[in-house]
């Protein structure tokens, strides 16, 4: 199966409140939900990103990430 994740990017050093800032959408590919999550662990690891929150929408799934420390 494939899915989209669409990721935003809470930026370093913004004050509390702050919108995030629209990522890039990334293409995973996983056979279950479980490794769904775990490919886009993967995907946001890899961009230097930590995460913060990763949900299913109806069409993909949508992650909240920030800047690694």
């Amino acid at each position: 199966m494939r899915r989209t994740l669409k990721l935003f990017v809470i930026a370093a050093g913004k004050p509390a409140g702050s919108p995030p800032e629209p990522g890039p959408d990334v293409e995973l590919e996983a056979a279950s939900d479980d490794a769904f999550l775990a490919a886009a662990h993967e995907a946001i690891t890899k961009r230097g990103l930590r995460a913060r929150a990763v949900s299913f929408t109806p069409t993909g799934l949508v992650a909240y990430a920030e800047a690694a420390r």
